[in-house]
């Protein structure tokens, strides 16, 4: 006999909170809205209660969290290194792809590839409903 953990609520609440860190600190800075509405059409990232059955134990989870985390991550690294990046964009483009995929085997969908993170979008010039507003009072 197996025994097999269940993830967590506070795992689910924090994989959700990355999905909506994507959409509105990420997706913004490469995509204008009309695209991001797309993919909020498409179900980009979207999780449902069955994709948690996908990832319902402690370890698949996890493997979704840092997926997410790692990717975040890579697209960091290469946002910041955007003029002089050399030899390591092969290494953060295979990161970038291995965890995409990991999130695709978990039922999350992530139809988006490394080169689609090469532009900046200049989101001043676009009025984003998905980025954060900087105060929580209407004035």
């Amino acid at each position: 006999m197996r025994v097999v953990y269940a993830s967590t609520t506070e795992q689910e609440q924090e994989i959700a909170e990355l999905v909506q860190f994507f959409y509105e600190s990420v997706f913004p800075l490469y995509f204008t809205k009309k695209d991001i509405m797309k993919f909020k059409e498409m179900g980009v990232l979207q999780t449902t209660t069955k994709t948690y059955d996908y990832f319902g134990t402690l370890k698949d989870a996890f493997h979704v969290m840092t997926s997410l985390n790692v990717i975040l991550t890579v697209l960091e690294k290469k946002r910041m290194n955007l003029d002089n990046l050399d030899c390591a964009e092969d290494r953060l483009e295979e990161l970038f792809f291995t965890n995409a995929s990991l999130l695709n085997k978990y039922g999350i969908y992530f139809p988006l590839s490394f080169d689609q993170f090469s532009y900046l979008h200049n989101p001043a010039k676009d009025l984003n409903l998905f980025t954060a507003p900087a105060n929580q009072l209407l004035i």
